[in-house]
Formats: structure tokens, C-alpha cells, sequence
């Protein structure tokens, strides 16, 4: 008997962490620090802006390009050659530059075809280089596929803040779910104990057997074992949500050990996450970031796959320009007076570049297919989890309803043991029971949230006070 007064100081003297005056922390807040300074949002974020820094790159391709030369020999107090230049190039969308030049040479010894007029010569002219094609070239395919990069880190960043948001809602869920069955098991823990006090009064005033105290004293032990267990569930789900909360200056947080997680009503969640009227109204499949990521690949495949047409044809170089020792002069139509070239290559047999196309069509229609796919995958999880969440309302007042019920039947057996028509192994399986069904409604209801989360994943949305 003196081991279990023992046991009994431990049992009322266990102490909870959770008081009245303990912090609490709401879904929406938690969220908000999670978007707020979790590392990967910054990471998804610099991916979009790499995104435009790659666009902006592919654009000085076709920046104009001003230069200036000079080259001169002197020896033996002789001038042998100085030559002079400065041009200006103008890249176009097309195959072709538009150039300006002038120049000034004089010396002893010159390269007659270096020989110019005295006061130096200017020309003016167009340069092509058609060696992929008039309609496409490698600075058009590049400044093309730079604008679909940036489309698709775009993308990128809005699938990395998704998961990350779908990730933080389900750990702080599982905390919450962690919490729920922790109060369960405490407050059940407390019945216990105060039930033993009650059956020990009784068995010593004889009113009912001894042996009753030990079996009210090993459900005691039960329940304390029980709570043990879930505390232990409750601290690892509290770890595991403070995973997603961060400080400034890239400093981690850690929840405190009495924070109390808030339960999310439908309306809280639904308007925090977009999803609401079961989210159909703020879905569409055309733009959903993964989507929009296979697409980019596919646009990107099939300007590569243009670009490697356009080798089969020949390279073609060529270039024309008026000459003209006085710049007023220059005109287009002032032809008499020129500087031209040109120069076509075509290989043989074309393997090297038959074997790109075909393989470069092979990947786009891979490419294909895994847009395909995903489009009719995306849909299909879409519905799965609207479903899902239909069924979940069910099971939630499925669930409900046991537990008022077996609240009842609780209630009713411990009165007819008080008045001695029932017995305490009765009681303690009706109790089992209404703890069970409590422990199954809050798990109910931790997958009614998940779902929610997961048909905020599987839509591929962003929170509303993080969109662009």
C-alpha cells in the first residue's frame, strides 16, 4: 500500500507545462513567419530574379558595339604605317548588322589595298551571317529562350513557395493533432486518479471489494503511461513544426515548450489559403507551376529543334558597304563605290546535323509526353483530394457523434456503479472506449486539414498575400 501512495504523489504531483497564462500560436501566424523568413522563400525568390537576369543577359546580344584601332610602325625615322579605324555594329532580330566605319591610313609603306584618300574614308553597310537561317539565328534563340527561362523560374519559385507552405501547415497540424491527444490523455490521466481515491474510500469502508482498488490502480499506471507517451508525441510534433520558423538574419526559432497551438476553423484556413468554395474557383490548370514548367521545356525544346533545322541549310557569310571619302555622300543608292563579300559552306553528308535534330525531336516529344501526363496526374489528385474532403466531413461527424455517445454511456455506467449495480471493470471499458473515440476525432480532423493542405499542393497555389 505504501508503493501506491508513492505512485499517487507522483500522479498528482505531475505538474503540466500548459497554464492558463501560456502563449499560443494560430495557424495563420505560424504561416506568416514561415513566408516571412524561412530561407527557401528567399531561395525561391532568387530564382526568379535569376530568371530576369538571364533574360537581360540574352539582350546583349544585340547591344550595338562601337571600336576604335590604331596600328603604326616607326623606324629609322621613318613612318612606316599608321592606320586608324573606328566602327560602329548594330545587331538586328534577323541574321544581318547594319555597320559604319571610318577610317584613316597614311605612311611609307602601305599595303596598296590599305592605300585611302587623304582626309581618310568612311563606309557604310549591312553584314550577314545566315549560317543557321534568316529566321532564326543562335542570338534570336537565345533572347527567345531567355524569356521562357524567365517564365519558368517564375514558375519555380511559386512551386517551392507552395511546398514550403504545404509542408509548415501539415507539421503544425500534426502539432495541433499532438496537443488534442496530449489533453485527452491528461484529462483521463486526472479521472483515474480521482476514481482510485474513490474506490479505495469505498473498499475500506467495505461498501466494495479490495480487489478493486488494484484494478482502479493499474489503470491509474495506464493512464500515466499513456500520458508519458503522448507528451513525448507532443514534444516531437512541437520540434518538428518549429523546423519551419526562422528569424532574421537567417537565426532558427524554436517554439516554447507551453506554446499551445490554436485550433482552424474552415473559414481561417480556406480564406488563408485560397481554397475557398473547395478551390475549384481559384483553379486552373493552364497555369499551374508545374505545368508552366514542362511547358517552358517543351517552347525550349522546340526553338532548339528550329535551330538545328535551320543547320541543314547552307552558312551563308556576306557583307556589302558604300565607300565614300566624304561622309555626306553615303547613300544606298550610291553604289559605284563599294566593299564586297561573300562566302557559302554546306557540308556533305549533314550526319552531325541530322543526328541533333533527331535527337533533339526525340526530347521534345519526351517532353511531350511528361506535360501530358502531369496535365491528367494534376487533375486526377485534384479531385482525389475534393473528394477526399467531402468524405472527411462525414467521417468528422461520424466521429462526433460517437462521442457524445459514448460520453453518455460513460456517464450512465458510472452511475449504476455508484449505486452498486454495475462494476469498476464496466466503467474503465466505457472509458476506454470514449478515449478511443476522442483519440480517432482528433485524428479525423488532423486529415480534414492535411487535406486541405494537399488540395493547396496539388492546385499548385500561392498563398494570396504572397502573389506577385
Amino acid at each position: 500500500m505504501k508503493n501506491i501512495f508513492s505512485f499517487l504523489f507522483v500522479v498528482f504531483g505531475f505538474t503540466s507545462v500548459f497554464s492558463q497564462n501560456a502563449p499560443t500560436l494560430g495557424y495563420s501566424k505560424y504561416i506568416e513567419y514561415v513566408t516571412n523568413y524561412h530561407p527557401l522563400l528567399n531561395q525561391a525568390y532568387n530564382r526568379a530574379q535569376f530568371g530576369r537576369a538571364n533574360q537581360q543577359m540574352a539582350r546583349g546580344a544585340f547591344d550595338p558595339k562601337l571600336s576604335f584601332e590604331n596600328q603604326q610602325k616607326k623606324y629609322n625615322d621613318q613612318l612606316y604605317y599608321n592606320q586608324s579605324g573606328g566602327s560602329i555594329s548594330i545587331p538586328t532580330w534577323f541574321g544581318f548588322s547594319l555597320k559604319g566605319s571610318y577610317s584613316v591610313n597614311d605612311g611609307v609603306f602601305l599595303n596598296p589595298e590599305d592605300k585611302l584618300p587623304s582626309d581618310g574614308l568612311y563606309s557604310a553597310g549591312i553584314s550577314l551571317d545566315a549560317s543557321e537561317g534568316l529566321w532564326i539565328n543562335k542570338r534570336m534563340a537565345t533572347l527567345k529562350k531567355a524569356a521562357i527561362i524567365r517564365t519558368q523560374t517564375q514558375a519555380e519559385r511559386d512551386l517551392l513557395i507552395n511546398g514550403l507552405v504545404t509542408e509548415a501547415s501539415l507539421a503544425y497540424f500534426n502539432w495541433l493533432l499532438a496537443y488534442n491527444n496530449y489533453q485527452v490523455n491528461k484529462q483521463f490521466r486526472d479521472n483515474a486518479a480521482q476514481r482510485f481515491e474513490g474506490v479505495k474510500q469505498r473498499a475500506l469502508s467495505g461498501d466494495i471489494a479490495m480487489i478493486d482498488t488494484v484494478e482502479s490502480f493499474t489503470n491509474v499506471q495506464q493512464r500515466v503511461l499513456s500520458l508519458s507517451e503522448a507528451e513525448v508525441s507532443l514534444v516531437k510534433a512541437r520540434l518538428e513544426a518549429s523546423n519551419y520558423l526562422w528569424g532574421e538574419d537567417n537565426i532558427p526559432l524554436e517554439i516554447a515548450s507551453n506554446s499551445i497551438p490554436l485550433s482552424v476553423s474552415d473559414l481561417e484556413i480556406d480564406a488563408f489559403l485560397g481554397i475557398e468554395n473547395g478551390g475549384l474557383d481559384n483553379f486552373y490548370l493552364a497555369t499551374h507551376p508545374k505545368l508552366s514548367i514542362l511547358q517552358a521545356k517543351v517552347g525550349a525544346l522546340k526553338i532548339d529543334r528550329s535551330l538545328k533545322r535551320a543547320s541543314l541549310f547552307p552558312d551563308v557569310t556576306a557583307n556589302f558597304n558604300v565607300l565614300q571619302s566624304n561622309l555626306d555622300q553615303i547613300t544606298p543608292l550610291n553604289t559605284e563605290q563599294y566593299k564586297a563579300g561573300v562566302k557559302v559552306q554546306l557540308p556533305l553528308f549533314l550526319r552531325k546535323e541530322r543526328g541533333d535534330l533527331k535527337i533533339t525531336a526525340l526530347k521534345l516529344s519526351d517532353a511531350q509526353l511528361d506535360f501530358n501526363y502531369e496535365s491528367v496526374r494534376i487533375q486526377n489528385k485534384v479531385s482525389q483530394n475534393v473528394q477526399a474532403q467531402q468524405a472527411l466531413v462525414s467521417q468528422l461527424d461520424l466521429s462526433t457523434g460517437l462521442v457524445s455517445n459514448y460520453s453518455k454511456l460513460l456517464s450512465g455506467e458510472q452511475q449504476k456503479f455508484n449505486a452498486g449495480e454495475s462494476s469498476l471493470f464496466v466503467v474503465i471499458s466505457r472509458e476506454q472506449k470514449l478515449i478511443e473515440s476522442k483519440i480517432k476525432l482528433n485524428r479525423t480532423y488532423n486529415k480534414y486539414l492535411s487535406n486541405k493542405a494537399n488540395l493547396f499542393n496539388a492546385m499548385g497555389l500561392v498563398i494570396p498575400t504572397l502573389k506577385p
